[in-house]
C-alpha cells in the first residue's frame, strides 16, 4: 500500500473584526461568540464525517489568537500545536483595523483594489511579499513532514494563506479568489509521500466538512 501524506487546511473561526468587516491581517482579533459557536457546530460535522484520524501528527497555526483558539476548540488540546508567525495572513499595513466604508475614498486603497497582485500596501505587504513568506514557511513545514515521516498534518490558518496554498498544491484550475473558504472550514489534500516530496500536485482535493459537496 502506498503511504499518503494528508494535509488539512482550515480557516480560523469568525472574529470580532470579521463581524465588523474590518481588515485584520496582523491585528490579533479574538473570536466572537458567534464564531466560537460556529466552530463547535462544525466540529460535530467533522466528527460525524470522520474527517480526522485517531492520531494527528502535527497541528500548525499562526501565532495569532484566532487560529490558536480555533485549533484548541476543534481538537481540545489533544494534539501538539506548533505556532508559526510566518503563517499569518497578509499584512494590510495602514488599512489594518479599517473597513471598506472607512477606506472607500482613500486613493491608496483604490490603487490597491485596482492592482491587488502588484500593489505594495503602505507599511504592509505586497502580494508577492506575502506569497514569498508563505512559500518559505511551507517549505520548512514540508521538510519537517519528510524528515519526521509525518502522515497527517493540520494547518489552522487564514483565508488568504489557504487560497494561496491551494493554488500551489492542488491539481485544480481555480485561481486565488475562486476558492471559497468559510470560517472554521477548509480543504483536505492527499498525496503519496513520493509525490509530496517531489512537489507534485496533490492527488485529491476535498472540501471539509463536505456537507454534500463531494470531491472537488
Amino acid at each position: 500500500m502506498v503511504a499518503n501524506v494528508v494535509i488539512t487546511l482550515l480557516r480560523h473561526g469568525r472574529t470580532i473584526d470579521n463581524e465588523a468587516s474590518r481588515y485584520s491581517g496582523w491585528i490579533d482579533s479574538e473570536l466572537s461568540e458567534a464564531g466560537r459557536a460556529e466552530i463547535i457546530k462544525t466540529k460535530k460535522l467533522y466528527t460525524k464525517e470522520g474527517i480526522f484520524p485517531v492520531k494527528i501528527d502535527q497541528i500548525y497555526t499562526s501565532d495569532l489568537i484566532r487560529t490558536i483558539e480555533t485549533a484548541n476548540l476543534l481538537f481540545q488540546k489533544d494534539y501538539p500545536i506548533h505556532q508559526l508567525k510566518d503563517l499569518r495572513e497578509m499584512h494590510f499595513g495602514d488599512f489594518e483595523g479599517l473597513s471598506y466604508e472607512e477606506l472607500k475614498n482613500n486613493s491608496n486603497y483604490q490603487d490597491w483594489l485596482n492592482h491587488l497582485f502588484t500593489y505594495e500596501l503602505p507599511h504592509g505587504e505586497s502580494f508577492e511579499q506575502f506569497t514569498q513568506r508563505i512559500d518559505k514557511i511551507f517549505q520548512q513545514i514540508k521538510t519537517q513532514v519528510i524528515e519526521r515521516n509525518l502522515k497527517y498534518i493540520v494547518l489552522v490558518v487564514h483565508g488568504g494563506v489557504i487560497r494561496y496554498l491551494l493554488t500551489k498544491l492542488a491539481d485544480d484550475s481555480r485561481t486565488f479568489f475562486e476558492y471559497e473558504i468559510p470560517f472554521a472550514q477548509g480543504y483536505q489534500l492527499s498525496s503519496s509521500q513520493a509525490e509530496f516530496k517531489e512537489g507534485n500536485p496533490c492527488m485529491s482535493l476535498q472540501a471539509v466538512p463536505t456537507m454534500g459537496s463531494g470531491n472537488l
